[in-house]
């Protein structure tokens, strides 16, 4: 009952308004009614019906309930989106409704770069509204502004120009704090806009801690939508493991199943389940938007409906799948690339799309690295204004208080010193943190994330050193190629699962058994590379011969495997007696090691074959 007498009473304060147009300040506060929360379609079409009764006398007013349905909508239906816009248009003056005609380009701009993928356009309409009084007046409309603006400053990776929008419009918001109708408007985008950029850097952990407050809060209105929002964007966070991606998409979808990009939620939980041996008994049909869109959405729609197609052994399917979308040139397009290449046997390929895939990785870290610098500069340059705005307020208050000047002097110097110091502690304070946070992006672009051993280039730079040290000091060095036996029957008879299990163990085993001086890292697939002291033929065999031991007993332990599984090693030595900048010794070792790998795998596996001899890794009792 008292959800109807509240619709009653909005359609009768509709009714009572439309008699005379609005002023802007009345349109601000109806648009917060409105749209906070979203009335249904009904007491839409009821709203509607009484604008379009009373257009002659209040056309701004009719325009008004247009727009604001059309951003009550716009994330569920382009068409109705785009139709009241262009209903909307002709009702006002840009010059006599200056706000009405920000409001609309706003909406015109997201509508461009969502549905129809025109980035550059929708740019063009919201740099166009920069000087625009009723922008600046108007936060409501302002938080709207910002948000597409740094939406297409991401898209086209203009990292350095997105952080100021972002603070000066938090120094409006305090400004503001108290004065505006609807909290939800204003506090909610603005929070999203900084859990968006402490995601991209690459703070998981900071950009979690304020979805988490956005959520706290909508659920105090019981905004359900928003919230689905909220974790369908934690979902999408790069830097975040794939089980809480998931974990946040099933939120999403039971707070409100019609979320947008709800397409690209169900196919991660899909590819969830599948991973677990769960798959679904018929693939769903996309909806229209991701059929003909090229948005995000639609090329991780396509992304995660490869995979699923990769465990059910449908190379074909899973690379048209990776043709859709765009998909061309992203990160996506290569993981998929080099999965398809390896499952077909195209080791060339395949490593040619994993060398893709690991230069995209890293233009992300670095994009990453770029954003947390640009923030940190602004958040410098924004403090050293206010620093000189509140030294030059000291200087006018005692040019106008000339008779306590000396009394003024020693506070104006106590207040600047504190400031100095507040400011030194907080640039001391993020200077740790983004050190920190550099730090952990190095170790994630070294590393490889399954095993935890260095990653290729990694490894290359790590062995380049140990070389010159072991040229300056005159200490021999091996290298080793190794290659675990029968792995892909490991794949297809005991599941992925199993055989990243067996990775992490030959990990494990490595850790545990090679010295720290030993260089070890994963190669490729199933292959590992490893550089040691240890070139003599007896003392190698020995060293790998207590690696396959360890590597048996953990395979042996694990509840993932319980069963035994083998390696095979080529080795080679390394020639350190030429000039220290020679950079082709490496090189030449690994193309030799490979070799005897090759003929290590002919002569039957489970040995390591070196250049007079094979030795048979016989596994100890």
């Amino acid at each position: 009952m008292f959800k109807t007498f509240s619709v009653l009473l909005l359609i009768f304060l509709v009714k009572a308004a439309v008699a005379s147009d609005l002023s802007q300040s009345e349109r601000v506060e109806l648009r917060g009614q409105l749209s906070t929360p979203c009335p249904s379609e009904d007491v839409w079409a009821q709203l509607l019906a009484e604008g379009i009764a009373q257009q002659k006398q209040a056309p701004a007013k009719l325009a008004q309930l247009y727009l604001t349905q059309a951003e009550c909508e716009m994330f569920k239906s382009a068409d109705l989106l785009a139709a009241n816009i262009a209903k909307a248009k002709p009702l006002f003056d840009p010059q006599r409704t200056p706000d009405l005609y920000v409001y609309s380009q706003i909406l015109e701009s997201f509508y461009q770069y969502t549905y129809r993928n025109r980035t550059e356009e929708a740019i063009a309409i919201l740099e166009n509204l920069s000087g625009n009084k009723a922008l600046q007046d108007d936060l409501w409309l302002y938080s709207g502004y910002l948000q597409n603006l740094l939406d297409l400053y991401y898209q086209q990776h203009a990292y350095e120009r997105i952080p100021e929008p972002l603070f000066k419009f938090a120094q409006q918001l305090e400004k503001h704090h108290g004065q505006q109708c609807d909290e939800i408007g204003l506090l909610i985008p603005f929070l999203t806009e900084l859990s968006t950029l402490a995601g991209k850097s690459g703070d998981v952990e900071q950009a979690k801690q304020v979805s988490m407050q956005m959520v706290d809060h909508l659920r105090q209105f019981d905004q359900k939508f928003n919230i689905a929002v909220v974790y369908a964007n934690l979902s999408n966070l790069d830097f975040l493991p794939f089980a809480e991606q998931v974990d946040f998409a099933r939120k999403a979808l039971i707070e409100d199943p019609t979320v947008y990009c709800a397409d690209r939620l169900k196919k991660m939980i899909e590819l969830a389940d599948a991973q677990n041996g769960k798959f679904s008994a018929a693939e769903a049909s996309p909806s229209a938007e991701v059929e003909q869109g090229k948005s995000d959405c639609a090329v991780s729609y396509y992304y995660y409906s490869a995979r699923i197609f990769l465990l059910k052994r449908d190379l074909d399917a899973a690379e048209r799948m990776a043709g859709k979308a765009s998909m061309v040139g992203r990160w996506q397009h290569a993981d998929l690339m080099q999965r398809i290449h390896r499952e077909r046997g195209e080791f060339d390929k395949a490593l040619a799309a994993a060398e893709n895939l690991m230069r995209l990785r890293e233009q992300a870290a670095e994009n990453a690295r770029r954003l947390m610098s640009a923030s940190y500069q602004v958040r410098l340059k924004l403090a050293q204004d206010e620093a000189i705005a509140a030294e030059q307020l000291k200087q006018a208050e005692l040019l106008e208080a000339s008779e306590q000047k000396a009394s003024l002097r020693f506070y104006l110097l106590l207040t600047i010193a504190v400031a100095g110091f507040v400011v030194a502690a907080v640039l001391s304070l993020y200077l740790v943190r983004s050190r920190q946070l550099s730090t952990k992006l190095q170790r994630l672009s070294d590393t490889d994330p399954l095993t935890g051993l260095l990653n290729r280039r990694a490894f290359l730079r790590q062995a380049e050193q140990l070389k010159l040290l072991a040229q300056r000091q005159q200490f021999p060095l091996a290298l080793a190629l190794i290659d675990l036996d029968f792995f892909k029957q490991i794949n297809d008879q005991h599941g992925h699962q199993a055989g990243d299990a067996v990775l992490r163990a030959f990990a494990d085993a490595a850790k545990a058994t090679l010295r720290q001086t030993d260089v070890v890292g994963r190669f490729g697939g199933e292959e590992f590379i490893l550089m040691t002291s240890q070139q003599n033929a007896d003392a190698l065999a020995s060293l790998l011969q207590r690696l396959q031991h360890c590597f048996k007993q953990m395979c042996l332990q694990d509840s993932q495997i319980g069963f035994s599984v083998s390696f095979s090693a080529g080795t080679a030595a390394l020639n350190i007696q030429h000039e220290i900048n020679d950079e082709q010794a490496i090189e030449e070792a690994i193309r030799q090691a490979d070799e005897q790998l090759y003929r290590a795998k002919g002569n039957g596996r489970q040995q390591v074959c070196m250049a007079d001899i094979c030795v048979p890794l016989l596994t100890m009792a």
